[in-house]
């Protein structure tokens, strides 16, 4: 935003605009990106033909591409997900609780009071109904999925074995496992939404934003959020909102599959058809909620998914030990809030080195026969290219003799693939989720506070899913332990190590009863009386299972079970669809059939595909690939709501403040064509030749800069000299010598060195025209776009030698 800009949106608390009103919509997209057409008086498209064609380019292409490959994609996609992991872990973990902490700051401060919406507005939904949507659309399917499996991989699999709280006997193994489910399903999970949502609902209910996703930055890029770079948010919202619901979906289906099937035997649960057909069935009824609208489709749908919720979760207490089950869920909580602080911020840094360590190979990740395993090197010399560590302790080894027992020279560990299966996959599934579950929240929050929407979307459905988790969970692990103590003995259970022998049990490695097996006898007459060794069966009969004790109720369990999965994964999908057709259509509220439907289409074609070219292990490898992007957008919309919560406040010295340089960083994207007549900016051919120039000569522009600041010109020629040599030594020692030579750390390390430079200069350049932003937007500006940010800078400069 310009110096000097009017505002053209309402002030805080007056009416926003009616965006039912195609007229005010026209008013925030520029006129060549909005695509209205009718036939025969009806409306057919009212679209943002921009942000939705880069989105479909994008699902539609992937789509194509995965069903082609088949299971070659899953297999690319498992290598895009294995580089994230390797170089992003300390990021997707840093992020999460910075942002819970700037989350809960705000609880405490006098923005809470700041009303979504008119100061005399009501909300506009009851509190059932409110809570029961928002529970419904932001965590429905994996409660089912996942509420009975996922304790028992860390009770009983040997595989992970994770080692995160002290465990000393199997009691506490058993706790721990409780514990890690609800540290994947609390705070961190629903921080993304609660962000989102906040900071959509202040902007474009105080300020007359349109709903979308690039309103969230109009406090941090003003007006041209209306361009491309509004354009680009928008599509890439579109896209991780359809990648992240098709995670659910392609989880939901098999959890769908396996129901039936237990229901009726005829019925192939892991057959591609099967679940295919499933996808087909939701999407179409799906569909047909989000043709009903809001109200009428996804508000009755999630009442009635949730009320169905609660009458499974009353009848395993009335059916099962309650007394049992509340000491268990009152224990959780304690256990969680008493490790939360350490867990929350664990990286996995020493099980990951150590098994770079002792691996073997030039890179993180391979595959042998279409199975993935790690090979290796340090993960941490992964990002950079180095193996000289693992090729000293070769030779020094092979000088010492003698075979390394890790495990018993250095103890057990969590298995060093822990992070990347299940706590980086679980991050990148909440981020991709983000924008299509915070604009959906702020959408049906609206009349509501800060305070009372980070209490009700963030509080109260963390502390619901516990008790949905802990009941289900222990329900689990109490049914695996009535197994062990019927069958079990010292030989074929091995707590410490995590492990069970299947086959004493009866199981085979099919987790079929297997009849040649020694504890066959024993296995199916438990199997009988209704129960299992989880840890023997797939994980998707685990919730099955486990009403399978209740006798003739289990049956009527199971289909109540099949009905709550099938209508969450119906209100996942719908919600789905209507935020995409909401984002595509600038925030058009009642936008045409066609285009509802096209993106229910679009994402079911897209659940399909994940299914088919490679089932699970695609699902979560698309979900972490699709959450990265958005976790540093993320990063960037924290400090977009907290300007608008500023303005709210009405600072004075905030409001003194000029919103940004006289001109846009991204204005490239517009080909440096926006109107520049209030800015002073040179025009577009000046422009271009400035960031031309500074790809490799930004001497000019520091020179400038510095003079802006007040420094003097001797002060101003140095400053230039040095930051210019930096630039070239990064560029010449990158260019001319071999990685192997350690010569590229070393450019890079020339280049950071370079990047702080120009980032101090312009911050020095932001307190001399008292021009709001701080030292994250400087450095992360001038580290992504130096060119760009440095001919910004040199116009801004430019104006004060102008004035004076």
């Amino acid at each position: 935003m310009s110096e000097g800009e009017k505002r053209t949106t309402p002030a805080p608390g007056k009416d926003p605009l009616n965006f039912k009103d195609e007229s005010n919509i026209t008013r925030f997209v520029r006129p060549n990106r909005w695509l209205s057409l009718d036939i025969a008086g009806k409306p057919m498209l009212r679209i943002n033909w921009v942000s939705a064609g880069l989105a479909s380019l994008v699902l539609w292409g992937f789509v194509i591409w995965a069903l082609s490959a088949g299971v070659n994609a899953a297999t690319e996609v498992k290598g895009w997900q294995a580089w994230i992991t390797v170089n992003w872990t300390w990021l997707y973990i840093l992020t999460q609780d910075v942002w819970f902490i700037f989350i809960i700051y705000l609880l405490f401060t006098k923005f809470k009071d700041v009303k979504l919406g008119r100061d005399d507005e009501e909300p506009a939904f009851s509190d059932y109904e409110w809570f029961s949507m928002l529970f419904a659309c932001g965590i429905g399917v994996g409660l089912y999925t996942y509420g009975v499996a996922e304790p028992m991989w860390y009770y009983r699999m040997n595989y992970y074995n994770p080692q995160k709280i002290p465990i000393n006997n199997d009691d506490q193994r058993a706790q721990q496992a409780i514990f890690i489910t609800l540290f994947h399903w609390g705070i961190h999970g629903w921080i993304p939404y609660v962000l989102v949502a906040i900071t959509l609902g202040v902007v474009c209910y105080r300020h007359g934003r349109p709903m979308t996703i690039r309103a969230a930055f109009f406090p941090l890029l003003g007006e041209n959020v209306n361009g491309l770079i509004g354009d680009l948010i928008d599509a890439l919202s579109i896209s991780c909102t359809t990648f992240g619901v098709c995670t659910s979906l392609g989880l939901g289906v098999t959890t769908i599959a396996t129901t039936i099937a237990r229901l009726n035997s005829d019925v192939d649960p892991n057959s591609d058809t099967t679940k295919g057909l499933i996808i087909w069935i939701i999407t179409g009824i799906a569909c047909g909620s989000v043709l009903m609208g809001l109200k009428n489709g996804i508000r009755v749908l999630s009442k009635i998914t949730f009320s169905i919720g609660l009458i499974f979760l009353g009848a395993l207490y009335a059916l099962d030990d309650p007394m049992f089950l509340l000491s268990s869920v009152t224990q959780s909580i304690g256990h969680y809030l008493q490790w939360i602080t350490v867990v929350g911020w664990d990286c996995d840094a020493w099980p990951i080195l150590t098994q770079g360590l002792l691996g073997a190979g030039t890179n993180g990740w391979t595959h042998d026969d279409g199975s993935w395993k790690t090979t290796a090197k340090s993960w941490a010399g992964y990002a950079l290219g180095k193996s000289n560590e693992h090729n000293v302790i070769d030779a020094v080894r092979a000088t010492a003799g003698g075979e390394l027992d890790a495990t018993a020279m250095w103890g057990k560990r969590t298995y060093f693939g822990f992070m990347d299966d299940w706590t980086i996959f679980y991050w990148g599934w909440w981020i991709s989720w983000a924008p299509f579950v915070g604009m959906f929240i702020a959408r049906i929050s609206r009349g509501r506070t800060v305070g009372q929407l980070i209490k009700g979307a963030f509080i109260a459905p963390i502390l619901f899913g516990f008790v949905y988790l802990t009941t289900l969970g222990s329900l689990g692990i109490k049914m695996q332990r009535v197994a062990e103590s019927a069958i079990g003995t010292n030989s074929s259970v091995d707590w410490s190590g995590n492990s069970v022998d299947c086959d004493a049990f009866g199981y085979g490695e099919t987790k079929m009863l297997n009849m040649t097996s020694a504890g066959y006898a024993a296995g199916k007459q438990l199997q009988d009386a209704g129960y299992y060794p989880l840890s023997c069966r797939n994980g998707s009969d685990h919730i099955l299972d486990v009403v399978e004790p209740y006798g003739k109720l289990a049956r009527p369990l199971q289909t109540l079970i099949l009905i709550a999965v099938s209508l969450y994964f119906i209100t996942s999908s719908d919600s789905g669809s209507y935020v995409d057709d909401l984002i595509s259509a600038m925030g058009y509220e009642n936008p045409p059939v066609l285009q509802k439907v096209y993106w229910c289409f679009t994402e079911g074609a897209l659940a399909t595909a994940l299914v088919y070219s490679g089932g699970l292990k695609m699902v979560q490898a698309v979900s972490i690939v699709a959450g990265f992007p958005y976790t540093l957008a993320l990063n960037f919309m924290c400090i977009s709501l907290w300007r608008a919560l500023l303005d709210e406040d009405e600072n004075e010295e905030h409001r003194r403040k000029r919103k940004s340089f006289n001109t846009c960083l991204f204005d490239f994207l517009e080909a440096f064509k926006p109107d520049t007549a209030t800015s002073n900016a040179p025009n577009a051919r000046e422009r271009t030749i400035c960031a031309l120039k500074n790809f490799i000569f930004p001497y000019e522009s520091i020179v400038k800069c510095k003079r802006a600041t007040g420094a003097s010109e001797q002060i101003a020629m140095i400053h230039g000299g040095i930051i210019t040599g930096l630039l070239w030594t990064f560029i010449g020692l990158l260019a001319s010598t071999k990685a192997g030579a350690n010569a590229h750390g070393v450019a890079w390390l020339m280049f950071f060195i370079f990047v702080f430079c120009v980032a101090s200069i312009r911050r020095e350049l932001r307190t001399a025209r008292n021009i709001i932003g701080g030292a994250m937007e400087d450095f992360c500006s001038v580290g992504a776009l130096f060119p760009f940010a440095l001919a910004q800078m040199e116009h801004e400069a430019e104006c004060i030698e102008k004035m004076a």
